[in-house]
């Protein structure tokens, strides 16, 4: 019989075990609120939630804005007393899906300009929203712009008339916003000059000038206060006056020993109006519009394009050498310094600013920024002009001006005292009345055009573009336009390297001056008429020779024009090599011709660094091409640590630069690299924390699975934090920590009081933080006294220097025992001019090379720190 067959065994079904990986794997996007901040716009002034307005048609419905130098609707800002969109200038577009309907996960966005796609573009997650440029580290909270808003950036030749926008999210939906629904300003420019003058003095002044000395800073600093599409930061090389002309036909000669007649001060003096302000400034604003002569006692200009000249003056007077500045309007900026507010606050005059912009009777609300103001786009730095102000108290603002959070006062405007706190910029951010109600209808003007037949261009309304126009000269008594046919003339050359021929003459009398020959980067150069050979009557020219041999006759006005001296202004081409120039006159046809003042234009000079260009495509390489170096330094040096940590401005330029390394060198992107894998680890390792660190205390294989990230990472060295040590002096007094009205404080403590007790732990990070090992997420924090904050990667107060111990130091700072005794067995910390002294030698925390623990976010510190313990315990031998 056949041998029946077994049938197979079957064993008990159990459940399958899950590697601890798969029950705790890695979070592809944020779990939590990623961001400790406040979100400024999603709030309106009552502190209730804004509305959020739906700006699209289809099934997706969400807000825009778009942020420039201010942020803006794509409609109805003057309703608002907010400026209009500029159009051909990078934008930072935020979209704020309606919070009533189910939130997306992603979004992108399509832009279409006339119909023709242009790109699409992934927006950033509210999360990622750029920062604010806050200074300060006190405990009021951090703030962005909102914790709503999706963000991308969109290229400045994306933003202009025809613009329209589709948007879609992960969920099906789409929503469009059609191009007539956009309203746009135009692609203003402006052009700023500057030049240093000596009147009769040896030297020129002295100060913060920089559009001379650091124009690519300026003219980018500047740029993202105003709503302007490109702007032109031109220089002239100093000049020194051994003889200066006045108005009423005087010559001043330093040789000679002679002085002005005058007294003169900051606001004053015969120098600083006819010569500073009427020849150098109107005259160089003129000479780029073709226009050869006016007169001296005059400063009127027709302002056809935006342009302003900055002078730096010093004169001497009859009391002495004067500084003259703190004075602007109508493209004149007589400036001490070109920097801070004043630069702003005068330069506002030009755009027909008064002071105290919409002030009624003792109500300010429009003279600083509010709720509804705006905040601005740094775009070079990546980052937010907050309206903000930082470090004043709550109530510092001016009267009628509200409060935000009950925390912060707002920026006054510049026309309002200019308090603002920006840790990114120089220059004060306007409101946005004073933009909506002066700056952008005086940032109307035609602009410089090659391409025009005229030479000139300006904004239709109608057709939303920039079209040809042919501006025609104003009738004037004390300009001298010399149009035959009443048209500005088209220059010959555009912004090229300019020699300006500056000075005085008195027609009538022969007395004159050339001033010594200017040397600028960029200008316009003419075709310009010369004198009528066969008239009658009285005819004057500069007569310019030039190196080919070539001679060239440029007539000036031949009579007096409104006072006993005119002013003479002509740009000529570095180029073409002019050699000498002579002012000459003759009375009638046929007659001698008289020689008035002759100069020899010097030959050979090196070439002078070029005009600095911002915006459209030159975007802010100007400034790159300077920073870049700073950053190749900066990463360079730390290319020998284990632990590379940026602070100040070195991570300002990393965080501006990082995503453009081609320029760098082969050490400097090394590392540039290193420190994108650590903020690349920092993220994956803070988002599983955020998902499953509550679960470390209760669940081994939540405590397993951390293991092997750690492990992954390359983060799981042996102890995996540094020790906690005491932070002491020589003499055994400690630094510890207290709660004092629910915030924590540190004091130094008598010796007999020091126990090595948890709060008189500290540990360091490899950044120079130090924690508090009793409350991890408290930091020492150096402002003039020293405080504890949430401890932050980005907050340069809690990066302490330790390559001088037993000092610690904070920039020229040190770690101080205020006034070097205890009172009652306790002592301040402050920081204080270091010194050497006892009061300033601190002993215990050094710095380690511990590539966790700087990683941490805050809010995963005490968690971290309970596994930490946990798992030494766990593995201990």
């Amino acid at each position: 019989p056949e041998i029946p067959v077994t049938p197979p065994v079957t064993p008990p079904t159990e459940p399958p075990v899950t590697p601890p990986g798969e029950r705790f794997p890695e979070p592809d996007a944020a779990v939590v609120d990623e961001v400790n901040a406040l979100g400024f716009y999603d709030q309106t002034a009552d502190g209730q939630p804004r509305p959020v307005r739906n700006d699209l048609s289809g099934t997706l419905a969400a807000m825009l804005q778009f942020v420039q130098s201010h942020s803006v609707d794509p409609q109805g800002n003057e309703a608002k007393n907010m400026p209009r969109l500029t159009s051909e200038r990078e934008a930072l577009l935020l979209v704020t899906p309606d919070p009533d309907q189910p939130l997306p996960t992603s979004l992108r966005v399509q832009v279409l300009v006339d119909g023709a796609l242009k790109g699409e573009l992934a927006l950033r997650h509210p999360d990622e929203l750029y920062r604010a440029d806050r200074t300060g580290s006190d405990a009021r909270p951090d703030v962005v712009y909102s914790r709503r808003a999706w963000s991308a950036v969109l290229p400045w030749d994306w933003v202009v008339p025809g613009m329209s926008l589709q948007l879609s999210d992960d969920r099906g939906r789409s929503g469009q916003r059609a191009a007539e629904a956009f309203d746009f300003a135009p692609p203003a420019e402006l052009l700023v000059q500057a030049i240093r003058i000596g009147m009769l003095t040896p030297e020129v002044p002295g100060g913060q000038h920089w559009f001379n000395s650091q124009p690519a800073q300026a003219a980018t600093d500047y740029f993202q206060t105003v709503p302007i599409a490109r702007m032109v930061a031109s220089q002239y090389e100093d000049v020194l006056l051994r003889k200066v002309m006045v108005a009423n036909g005087t010559i001043y000669d330093a040789d000679l020993g002679q002085v002005s007649a005058t007294t003169g001060d900051v606001y004053s003096g015969d120098m600083r109006e006819n010569t500073a302000k009427s020849t150098f400034s109107t005259g160089i604003n003129l000479a780029n519009w073709g226009i050869t002569s006016a007169g001296m006692a005059s400063q009127e200009q027709p302002q056809l394009t935006n342009s302003a000249v900055i002078h730096h003056a010093r004169g001497l007077y009859s009391n002495g050498t004067v500084n003259h500045g703190l004075s602007g309007g109508n493209g004149i900026l007589t400036l001490i310094d070109s920097v801070g507010n004043e630069f702003s606050h005068e330069i506002g005059h030009h755009y027909g600013l008064g002071h105290y912009p919409g002030q009624s009777g003792d109500n300010y609300f429009w003279s600083g920024h509010h709720h509804d103001s705006g905040w601005g786009y740094i775009a070079y730095r990546k980052r937010m002009r907050a309206n903000l102000h930082w470090t004043r108290a709550k109530t510092g603002g001016l009267n009628g001006m509200p409060i935000y959070a009950d925390a912060y006062s707002f920026a006054t405007d510049a026309m309002a005292g200019g308090n603002f706190a920006s840790g990114l910029s120089r220059y004060t951010h306007y409101t946005g009345y004073s933009t909506r109600q002066k700056i952008q209808p005086a940032l109307n003007r035609a602009v410089w055009a090659p391409d025009s037949p005229t030479g000139y261009r300006k904004w239709d309304t109608t057709s939303r573009k920039m079209e040809v126009v042919q501006p025609k000269t104003p009738k004037s008594s004390n300009v001298w336009y010399d149009s035959a046919d009443g048209n500005y003339r088209k220059p010959r050359l555009f912004g090229v390297p300019v020699i300006t021929l500056l000075g005085g003459y008195d027609p009538e009398t022969g007395a004159a001056v050339l001033y010594p020959a200017l040397r600028g980067n960029w200008g316009q150069v003419y075709d310009l008429p010369p004198p009528d050979a066969a008239a009658t009557s009285r005819q004057c020219w500069l007569e310019v020779s030039f190196a080919n041999d070539r001679t060239q006759r440029i007539a000036v006005a031949p009579t007096r024009l409104g006072s006993n001296a005119n002013k003479l202004h002509v740009n000529l081409a570095q180029a073409e090599r002019p050699v000498a120039a002579a002012l000459q006159c003759r009375d009638t046809a046929g007659a001698a011709t008289t020689e008035l003042a002759s100069l020899i234009i010097p030959q050979g000079l090196p070439a002078m660094a070029p005009a600095v260009i911002v915006g459209r495509d030159a975007r802010f390489d100007a400034l790159r091409e300077v920073e870049l170096p700073k950053l190749d330094s900066a990463l360079a040096a730390l290319a020998g640590q284990a632990v590379p940590t940026l602070k100040g401005e070195a991570r300002v330029l990393f965080d501006s630069y990082s995503d453009r390394p081609d320029g760098l060198s082969g050490t400097a992107q090394q590392v540039l690299q290193r420190l994108n894998t650590q903020q690349a680890k920092a993220q994956r390792l803070n988002r599983w924390l955020d998902a499953y660190g509550s679960r470390l205390a209760s669940d081994a294989e939540a405590a397993k699975a951390l293991d092997t990230l750690l492990a992954t990472l390359q983060l799981d060295a042996t102890p995996l934090l540094p020790p906690a040590q005491p932070l002491t002096m020589s003499n055994g007094n400690c630094v510890r920590i207290e709660q004092v009205d629910g915030a924590w404080k540190p004091y130094v403590a008598a010796k007999a009081q020091c126990t090595g007790a948890i709060d008189e732990q500290w540990r360091v990070d490899a950044g120079g933080r130090i924690h508090s090992a009793a409350q991890p997420t408290q930091c020492l924090t150096a402002n003039g006294d020293i405080g504890l904050s949430t401890c932050d990667s980005q907050v340069d107060a809690q990066a302490w220097d330790f390559s001088a111990l037993p000092q610690l130091k904070y920039g020229s700072r040190c770690m101080d025992l205020s006034g070097g005794y205890l009172t009652d067995g306790r002592g301040k910390l402050i920081t204080y001019g270091c010194t050497g002294g006892g009061n300033q030698k601190w002993y215990g925390p050094t710095l380690n090379d511990n590539g966790l623990f700087p990683l941490l976010q805050s809010r995963n510190l005490n968690l971290f720190m309970a596994y930490a313990d946990q798992r030494a315990s766990r593995t201990a031998p």
